[in-house]
């Protein structure tokens, strides 16, 4: 459950950037999938931006690359997101928010092989946590 918790913890934070750049739904997904991968965004200069990173870590156990690797996963998964709402940022919302009451449902929507770097991912944190480190 933590992979798909944290995974809609992410999106969210995506979606947020989603609605800053809603200016034309491609450009607004190009410039979320940007954001999502190097943070190098107005929106994730913002307070919310950095508080929500800081949590992101935090969900990670302090490990930035497994923190990058899910919000590489994120930027993958905005098109999939756009398409089932045929590309309406309401919509997209309210996906969003269906995920959060029924994350298995969102996970299981997903294609095989983001589920697998995604369980990837969650494997390499909890490995991590269980000793207790951060490489």
């Amino acid at each position: 459950m933590f992979k798909v918790n944290l995974l809609i913890f992410l999106l969210a934070v995506g979606m947020s950037v989603q609605i800053v750049y809603a200016d034309d739904m491609s450009s607004a997904l190009q410039k979320t999938q940007d954001c999502l991968r190097n943070q190098n965004c107005d929106a994730a200069r913002t307070e919310a931006g950095i508080a929500a990173n800081q949590k992101a870590l935090e969900a990670v156990g302090g490990n930035a690359r497994d923190m990058q690797e899910l919000y590489n996963i994120s930027a993958d998964i905005m098109p999939i997101l756009e398409q089932q709402a045929g590309g309406d940022p309401a919509k997209m919302q309210a996906l969003m928010l269906k995920a959060q009451t029924d994350p298995e449902g969102f996970l299981n929507s997903l294609s095989p092989e983001i589920r697998t770097m995604i369980k990837n991912v969650s494997n390499a944190v909890e490995k991590n946590q269980a000793f207790g480190g951060k490489p």
